[in-house]
């Protein structure tokens, strides 16, 4: 028998990951608010983070933006270009994407040392 006093409805957690200018993942976030000028999140951890960074969220929006505000474990984010429907339709793939989907050749395989592994 259901003892809630409302009716439970779905919730969608949504969250969001920032990258730096070189597109290294820096942080995994949880979107508390989200506008076209920009998002308030709560990041995983508290890595310090860059003043210029890239936005990427489950809509598949890919922005750069800029860090404004950290208060607490919360922070505001404006994006340098307002995003639009269209920016989500023409996001590319996220760099980790990107990443895994590239099979590197033999001839550009890094060691862990630093070192290539070419080979004979």
């Amino acid at each position: 028998m259901e003892k809630r006093s409302s009716k439970r409805s779905r919730s969608r957690l949504r969250s969001a990951k920032l990258f730096d200018a070189s597109q290294r993942f820096l942080v995994e976030c949880r979107i508390i608010d989200l506008s076209p000028s920009g998002a308030r999140l709560k990041p995983e951890s508290d890595r310090p983070l860059p003043l210029e960074l890239f936005y990427h969220d489950d809509d598949k929006i890919f922005a750069p933006a800029a860090l404004i505000w950290i208060k607490k474990r919360e922070i505001g984010i404006r994006f340098l270009d307002e995003v639009t429907a269209e920016d989500k339709a023409e996001a590319p793939e996220t760099p980790e994407a990107e990443l895994r989907n590239a099979s590197p050749s033999a001839e550009s395989r890094m060691m862990s040392d630093g070192t290539r592994s070419d080979p004979i």
